[in-house]
């Protein structure tokens, strides 16, 4: 990790940063994801709806947002313990200095706090080079799982899963 990396702190999101984080996604998203992309229309409204089923993180440089991810009940009730990783998204400039592990790490850990017995997530179908970096937190492509809200203007996501062992 570089240096900058140390001094990113990364705490639980509120309510009150929900439109803070819908316009780092947007950020985040603008030079990497297609313009068909969900991410490009977020909004605070999305984010508080994900607030009320889950939990987000932002990750702070000071006090500027530079990083976010979530995690969210999967809104199917049939899929107890299933929850799902949404919107990771860093600024240009902090990437590749560590701050999405360790949002992802962050998220993991309050995964096993919550019981989950998997996580899903969504890579979009143009972006496959996601699929070898969302491995090393230990999610593997299930051909056989559809997103649970997928964008209905592209094709099919790749589903990514991560089945959690729940100790008792």
């Amino acid at each position: 990790m570089q240096a900058e990396s140390t001094q990113v702190q990364i705490r639980l999101a509120t309510p009150a940063d929900a439109e803070v984080v819908a316009h780092l996604v947007r950020r985040a998203w603008a030079d990497r994801v297609a313009p068909d992309s969900s991410g490009h229309q977020e909004t605070a409204e999305r984010v508080q709806a994900d607030l009320e089923r889950g939990y987000a993180w932002v990750a702070l440089s000071g006090t500027e947002v530079v990083g976010t991810v979530r995690l969210v009940r999967h809104p199917d009730p049939r899929e107890r313990g299933v929850w799902e990783v949404r919107k990771l998204g860093v600024l240009p400039e902090y990437r590749k200095q560590g701050v999405a592990h360790r949002l992802m790490e962050v998220l993991a850990r309050r995964a096993f706090e919550v019981r989950a017995r998997e996580l899903r997530l969504a890579v979009r179908h143009d972006q496959p080079k996601l699929l070898k970096w969302y491995t090393q937190f230990g999610f593997v492509y299930d051909p056989g799982l559809r997103y649970s809200t997928p964008n209905p203007n592209t094709p099919p996501p790749f589903v990514m899963v991560r089945r959690l062992e729940v100790l008792s």
